[in-house]
């Protein structure tokens, strides 16, 4: 695996996955998913996209049956996952979108972001890159063309959007991503409630108004 940091915010890794893990998540992204309408990058209900969502609790359920081949695992036992394994993971979404899709800028706030790029073969003439821009959305601080086997780690909170496929690519691009909830940096919060934190009297997660969820028994 070989990564990079184009810039602030941005860690690349490719060459993620052998072969054979890259054709069994292709295969279950293709055949075993059910895909849902209305995922939307806008407020608006023009612009309609094909996605599924994994929950966290989803999550929790393949890793409790440990199905090591479910694509879900795959990603978790992943190097790039691995150095997340602390942090708080939401969802997943996984995005098929076709050459008719258009696409907004957006963020994703006070989250951190995986971008998993599933299909098994693309060329650079079929387009379908990642833009990664300035807070204000004018200037492109890094591209990152669609690279199969490649996994992106960027700060949710950078501007960004995704560029529609050719007519000339497959009909299908898909792509997986993951959020976690971003730790909260003990100079972000009142010095009463960083006390709570360091003495562990205060969950971190009320901080930002998540559900907690309750212990269970082994």
């Amino acid at each position: 695996m070989k990564c990079f940091e184009p810039c602030p915010g941005i860690k690349v890794y490719d060459d993620v996955f052998t072969y054979t893990q890259q054709y069994r998540i292709y295969g279950q992204i293709v055949n075993d998913l059910q895909w849902s309408i209305g995922w939307s990058d806008a407020f608006e209900d023009s612009d309609k996209f094909l996605h599924t969502c994994f929950t966290s609790e989803v999550w929790r359920n393949i890793n409790y049956h440990k199905s090591p081949e479910h694509f879900v695992n795959e990603l978790s036992n992943s190097e790039p996952f691995q150095e997340l394994k602390d942090h708080l993971l939401l969802k997943s979404v996984i995005n098929l979108t076709t050459v008719a899709d258009t696409n907004v800028h957006h963020t994703h706030p006070s989250q951190e972001a995986m971008l998993y790029y599933a299909n098994l073969e693309w060329k650079n003439e079929w387009q379908g890159e990642t833009f990664f821009l300035d807070p204000q959305g004018k200037d492109i601080l890094y591209t990152s063309p669609y690279v199969p086997n490649r996994m992106i780690w960027f700060d949710g909170d950078m501007v960004h959007r995704f560029n529609t496929q050719a007519r000339t690519a497959p009909k299908y691009r898909f792509s997986v991503s993951t959020f976690w909830e971003k730790p909260i940096g003990l100079d972000e919060v009142p010095p009463e409630v960083r006390d709570g934190i360091t003495r562990g009297t205060i969950d971190p997660r009320e901080i930002r108004g998540l559900e907690i969820p309750e212990p269970t028994e082994d």
